[in-house]
């Protein structure tokens, strides 16, 4: 599904300035890459699979796929010898003339005799691909196929890493451009060259294969032991720019994290002690602290100090009580009164409107603060982060995993220790700006962490139903989820059978506020429809954001686009559309249809599309990455509210915050209520 006016795809934010952002947030500067861009890096610190490109975005990122076998413990990939599928989602875009340098820490087991990654499925096979192999007898090797053979290296004679409980850097750089075998391939063990050359391939390079961690294919060759910190990197990196044993992560910096688990509601999780007291004007239930608008007394016990790091990431979610409250609300405060202690911070809710989320680092000469649009929370839960980035001098404020652009304040001091010092929690020092709303997950990193490293989802159990429309004659506008995700807009009139009527003079028929789907992994949409034969061209039935060509993450259904009557259903991908069209809409009859995004799915079927449970498989597009769910408005019967506006009428729109199976979608339509007349 390609609608009018179609942009070219371009990337904006961390890609463009990864360098920067690289040694700023994960590198230290003897580690930092002196030529190229970093292509991927897996920490195995920011998730608790493993599978994320801290490198990448949201949209352009070469995550991995966890079959369930890899552990990830201490911030490192844990293998035990069995074969396991850990792979990259997609092809990494290697070009073959240029140079690369992949770059890992291994921990390899007395006992370990397998792959520690390999491009391509089989190498052997693969003009282009690679390998690095830890064998039983310990003399790591690798190798790269070219187009007329094999080059590869191994370690130095004697040269045995398995069974030290030692963490060893190994590094492969191909060059294409070396002006020897020896010179294209190149292997280092901690950062000393290794010269026992195999093969004689000076045209080795790398292709655009999948990459396999831990194991063949998932198959064969199990790697034993451990996988830290794999780094691809464009350029051929001299040792003095290698990743230093130093910067190897061993788990994010977490300095505290609160989860507000029943059992223990105000304990610190990170392990590091830091745990709350009081409760006063806090009750807490179902996972989450919920405040009632007085001042409280909630704070750590002791101060939280944060005096040896120059960086840091304050996250939490939020959720108002009744949606704009008309004033200024304390979420945290470092310090009792941040305007008076250099190196804290805040973030509070209502200062710049109603629901606008406002964050603020108060430096030495003076504050940066970044801040939402009015009534950006009043629905729902939001997830809240503030980051202080040092080494690019920037102080960010994000709501639900995007950049907010409206900044205050002038200071420049970025680079100074940040401040040891009580944190107080929906309050100001206990005394006001008292919170009338919930929080969950408050963590505190001493980093300055990416988008992707933040938290998805609140530890507390997510409401599955996400909204729910029957346009009930009473009630068209109201969300019967609960929700509180009403509907506004002009032009849609209720039938008798209390059914949404479109005539296509519709206009801003759409969701008050950004239906808020950040945090989930899966979705399913379904409606019940019918379409009127009258309408000519293409139109839109519903769409997330004003326009979903220009929004990864978003999805849109229309009807009679290209093929006269049949219904178009898909999700803008990371650098596509992955969407399917078939079965006719135009036969008069009510149908109910579900468009269903399934995460653990891989490939074309993370989408698909159903019409009366039978799924329709004609597929359209092509796609790369695969992008988090994106929270925007959602327009029904007309794109932006204003144009290409579906005639017919709808029934029971329903978001569900999981992949839906076809026997749990809606079985019929709700009906309004009748008179019953009982005989006796």
């Amino acid at each position: 599904m390609k609608l009018v006016n179609k942009p070219t795809c371009s990337t904006h934010g961390f890609r463009t300035a990864k360098g920067l952002a690289i040694a700023a947030m994960l590198l230290t500067s003897q580690s930092r890459a002196a030529t190229g861009d970093v292509v991927a890096y897996w920490d195995f610190s920011s998730d608790d699979k493993g599978e994320i490109d801290v490198n990448g975005t949201a949209t352009s990122n070469y995550d991995l796929v966890n079959d369930g076998g890899v552990t990830i413990a201490n911030g490192a990939a844990v293998f035990d010898g069995t074969a396991r599928d850990f792979h990259t989602e997609k092809s990494i875009e290697f070009s073959a003339a240029n140079a690369y340098t992949i770059e890992c820490f291994v921990q390899a087991d007395a006992d370990c005799n397998g792959m520690v990654m390999e491009l391509s499925a089989n190498y052997t096979q693969n003009i282009g691909g690679f390998y690095i192999l830890i064998p039983s007898s310990g003399l790591g090797e690798t190798y790269v196929r070219g187009d007329g053979g094999y080059n590869g290296e191994r370690f130095k004679s004697g040269t045995n890493i398995r069974g030290d409980g030692q963490w060893h850097h190994v590094a492969l750089v191909v060059d294409p451009s070396g002006d020897s075998p020896s010179e294209t391939v190149q292997l280092y063990l901690d950062g000393v060259r290794q010269a026992n050359h195999v093969g004689n391939n000076a045209g080795s390079h790398l292709g655009a294969y999948q990459l396999y961690v831990g194991s063949r294919s998932g198959s064969q060759f199990p790697f034993k032991g451990k996988i830290d910190d794999i780094r691809i990197t464009e350029g051929a990196l001299a040792p003095e720019n290698f990743m230093s044993a130093s910067a190897r992560t061993a788990g994010t910096h977490v300095r505290a994290f609160w989860k507000f688990d029943p059992e223990n509601p105000l304990a610190d999780s990170s392990g590091n002690g830091n745990a709350l007291q009081g409760s006063r004007g806090v009750t807490f239930a179902n996972g989450y602290a919920s405040f009632d608008g007085t001042a409280g007394d909630v704070r750590t016990a002791q101060s939280l100090d944060l005096s040896d790091s120059v960086d840091a990431t304050i996250e939490c979610f939020v959720r108002m009580h009744h949606g704009a409250n008309g004033g200024t609300a304390m979420v945290l405060e470092h310090s009792e009164h941040y305007w008076a202690n250099q190196q804290c911070f805040q973030i509070n809710v209502g200062e710049k409107g109603a629901a606008s989320v406002l964050g603020t680092f108060r430096l030495a000469d003076g504050y940066r603060a970044g801040y939402s649009p009015v009534k950006s929370i009043a629905v729902g839960w939001h997830h809240i982060a503030l980051v202080k980035n040092s080494s690019a001098g920037t102080v960010a404020l994000y709501l639900d995993g995007a950049p907010q652009t409206a900044f205050a304040g002038s200071s420049t001091a970025t680079g100074a220790a940040l401040a040891d010092k009580i944190l107080y929690v929906g309050s100001r020092a206990n005394s006001e700006f008292g919170l009338d709303g919930d929080i969950d997950d408050i963590r505190i990193t001493a980093q300055a962490l990416r988008p992707r490293q933040f938290l998805r989802t609140r530890t507390g159990e997510l409401e599955d139903v996400i909204a729910y429309w029957p346009f009930d004659k009473n009630s068209m506008f109201a969300d019967a989820s609960g929700n509180g995700n009403t509907l506004t807009g002009t032009g849609v009139t209720s039938s008798e059978e209390w059914t949404a009527v479109f005539n296509g003079s519709q206009r801003g028929f759409a969701t008050v506020l950004p239906l808020p789907l950040y945090p989930y992994d899966s979705l399913t949409v379904e409606w019940f429809m019918k379409a009127d034969s009258s309408g000519s061209g293409a139109t839109m039935v519903m769409e997330m954001s004003a326009n979903y060509n220009n929004n990864p993450g978003s999805f849109a259904v229309t009807a009679n686009e290209s093929d006269a009557g049949n219904v178009s259903g898909g999700f803008r991908m990371g650098t596509g559309f992955n969407t399917l069209r078939g079965a006719s809409a135009l036969d008069g009859q009510w149908h109910h249809y579900a468009l269903v995004f399934d995460a653990s799915e891989s490939g074309a079927e993370i989408v698909k599309l159903y019409r009366d449970r039978e799924e329709i498989t004609r597929r359209l597009g092509t796609w790369t990455g695969i992008p988090d769910l994106c929270s925007a408005v959602l327009y029904i019967g007309s794109r932006a509210g204003s144009t290409l506006p579906f005639v017919g009428e709808l029934d029971d729109v329903k978001i569900t915050g999981r992949a839906l199976l076809p026997s749990e979608f809606m079985k019929g339509r709700s009906f309004p209520p009748c008179t019953v007349m009982v005989l006796r």
